[in-house]
């Protein structure tokens, strides 16, 4: 492979990337009002101890931490 080629081989994904714009664009977090984040609320405490739900809402909150500092 010819060094000009493997360069743009090389640089694919970034150049792909860049051209989508997939890092300057943040997606839009919903927006819950008071009851439904009370709603929620009681059927998260409803849940088993064990359940892994609590540990999917708990990731999840913090990614909608993260989304919310996005730029």
């Amino acid at each position: 492979m010819r060094p000009r080629t493997f360069w743009l081989v090389a640089m694919m994904p970034a150049l792909a990337l860049a051209a989508g714009g997939c890092s300057s664009k943040c997606p839009k977090p919903i927006v819950y009002d008071p009851a439904a984040l009370k709603e929620i609320q009681k059927a998260v405490e409803a849940l088993p101890r064990d359940s892994i739900l609590h540990q999917v809402m708990t990731d999840y909150e913090n990614e909608r931490d993260d989304l919310r500092f996005c730029r």
